[in-house]
């Protein structure tokens, strides 16, 4: 039963429509702030992401209020000092002045960051200047670019040691912001609601072994090591097999180069970024997800392929190498290794182990209502 209270959800990743799958960790945000409207009345603000977008909507009985900065479509996981610090500049004091005049429209009675930067800033300048109590839930690429640097981890440490509460979406992510903090953080896992139907088709490879990729084209998720894991492929698994990229990222054209040189247009497509329909179809058509990260936490792809049941093939960093091993989910590999994953894939095709008890057992941790919950119960007595 929804209370009288209002929650404001503070983000920088929230999809511009149902299709809209730039960023998996944004249709995330979308799913939770449905479930949290059934507890109490919540208001999203995040930039906007697109010029047909409207400065605010109603969308599933949720207010979305979108303010405009110079970026435009840019996303903010792609800009970096000192490059774009005009962009930065913008977005920081574009989304810090809509925050004061949302602020002085409405009651807000606790405030959730999605993530650290700079969705915790505006956090931090909302309890400041009117005491609004708020959460940070970090992401672990948030802390990962930041940490390391003086400035930025300075910033962080403010905005965790001011948050009521710490939530991570992953184990390891959890220490790492315990120690930057010296504050108790709480495990809370990221998944979407993917469609358990759909009506699209997956545009495989009749007769092949088809394996799917989904993420950014960014070093940190590694689809050049991917790519290169193919290139490796004896000629009797390369008869056997068709790779599919779907995503978005700076990287984008070498990755073209890359396969370009080595010959490998026959068995590999690479796409744009993947909606709703097409992610499921795929995921429940192809034999593996790859997840070939250099580094992360544990990615919503990840639940979006426990979700659908599809096998994993993913690399030994962040949580993912502890849980596949854990509940026996999936193959794990050792990280920039693209002979191992070579190896990996090559025994996949030969011989196919089945994990899917272990699947079915790791995805009831990923529990979106359940996770909305916890999360509420800890800020009940706050609000």
């Amino acid at each position: 039963m929804q209370n009288n209270k209002c929650i404001l959800l503070i983000t920088s990743s929230y999809p511009a429509s149902g299709n809209d799958l730039r960023a998996a960790a944004g249709v995330f945000v979308r799913d939770f702030a449905k479930n949290l409207a059934q507890k109490a009345t919540v208001i999203v603000l995040t930039q906007r992401t697109s010029k047909h977008e409207q400065p605010s909507t109603n969308e599933d009985g949720i207010l979305v209020i979108r303010f405009p900065w110079r970026g435009g479509e840019t996303p903010l996981s792609t800009i970096s000092f000192p490059k774009d610090t005009l962009l930065i500049l913008s977005v920081i004091f574009q989304g810090l002045w809509s925050l004061l005049k949302l602020r002085h429209k409405f009651k807000i009675d606790y405030a959730l960051a999605f993530w650290t930067i700079p969705s915790g800033f505006w956090a931090l300048c909302l309890k400041w200047f009117f005491k609004i109590p708020y959460s940070v839930w970090c992401l672990g690429s948030d802390i990962w670019d930041y940490k390391n640097n003086f400035i930025t981890r300075h910033m962080l440490k403010l905005i965790f040691n001011q948050a009521h509460l710490l939530f991570a979406d992953g184990y390891n992510l959890k220490r790492d912001v315990e120690l930057i903090s010296g504050k108790t953080c709480y495990f809370l896992p990221t998944s979407r609601c993917l469609p358990e139907r759909v009506l699209i088709h997956a545009e495989i490879r009749q007769g092949k072994n088809n394996y799917l990729f989904i993420g950014r084209y960014h070093q940190n998720k590694g689809p050049d090591i991917l790519l290169e894991a193919i290139s490796l492929l004896e000629p009797f698994i390369r008869e056997k097999v068709h790779f599919h990229f779907f995503g978005g990222g700076q990287i984008k054209e070498s990755l073209k180069e890359f396969i370009k040189s080595k010959l490998l247009n026959d068995i590999v497509t690479l796409n744009d970024y993947i909606d709703e329909q097409h992610a499921v179809a795929y995921l429940k058509a192809c034999n593996a997800l790859i997840i070939p990260s250099r580094i992360e936490s544990i990615p919503v792809v990840l639940s979006d392929a426990l979700q659908t049941n599809c096998p994993i093939i993913a690399t030994d960093v962040g949580d993912m190498g502890f849980l596949l091993r854990h509940y026996n989910a999936g193959m794990v590999v050792p990280p920039e290794s693209p002979e191992e994953i070579a190896k990996a894939i090559a025994s996949d095709v030969i011989e196919r182990r089945d994990y899917s008890i272990g699947r079915n057992k790791l995805f009831e941790v990923f529990n979106l209502a359940k996770a909305t919950d916890i999360f509420f119960s800890h800020i009940i007595n706050k609000i």
